[in-house]
């Protein structure tokens, strides 16, 4: 698979991740139609000509932010070992860098989408406390599998801590390469990768 698909599968996986912020745990059983009400509501924004990309990307990001959990995205795509040594000041500083870093790579593509669609096929549950939501994406003809990973909270509300594109783990991706920049350089390094403004560090797709 080329960048450029990589890219915009990536994009649309948090596209599509989106939902209004809601004062109650999204109920097992509704989560498809939670879901798909708001793929649609997305499809609007991206394809509304009249808004400009930034307009567009705050909009989203308005709606998306309630369900994507930011700080355990950063914490597994760290690893436990090396977040379990920094202290309170250092992990939050890290989870803003990563939520910053998701999110400039986000608006970078948004010129990437133009009219595809995408369906839910299932919902599978894993145990209690997990659920992967199974959606495909039809680009002309070819058709892409992407998995939203839910995890349960301790307020019972369901929330997005990986995605799945074509089996490979955005969160695992993510986890690699940031050990291997650790296997050669400090903590101190990569959080500097992670503010420099004109590089895809770490993630190089």
């Amino acid at each position: 698979m080329n960048k450029t698909i990589k890219h915009f599968l990536l994009f649309i996986s948090l596209s599509f991740g989106v939902t209004h912020h809601s004062l109650y745990a999204i109920e097992e059983n509704k989560i498809s139609v939670f879901m798909q009400t708001n793929i649609d509501l997305a499809t609007t924004i991206l394809r509304d000509k009249k808004l400009y990309k930034n307009e567009k990307s705050e909009k989203l990001f308005v709606i998306f932010d309630s369900i994507f959990d930011y700080t355990l995205m950063a914490q597994l795509s760290l690893g436990s070992k090396q977040w379990s040594v920094l202290d309170a000041s250092k992990q939050n500083e890290f989870t803003k860098l990563f939520e910053e870093k998701l999110k400039l790579s986000y608006m970078n593509k948004l010129d990437l989408y133009t009219d595809e669609k995408i369906v839910i096929k299932n919902l599978e549950k894993i145990k209690d406390t997990r659920i992967h939501l199974t959606t495909h994406l039809m680009k002309n003809s070819e058709v892409y599998e992407i998995i939203y990973k839910f995890y349960k909270n301790k307020n019972n509300d369901w929330l997005i801590y990986d995605v799945d594109i074509l089996g490979v783990s955005i969160i695992q991706t993510y986890r690699t390469q940031f050990a291997d920049i650790l296997t050669k350089e400090p903590f101190e390094k990569l959080l500097a990768k992670l503010k420099q403004p004109d590089e895809e560090t770490p993630n190089k797709q």
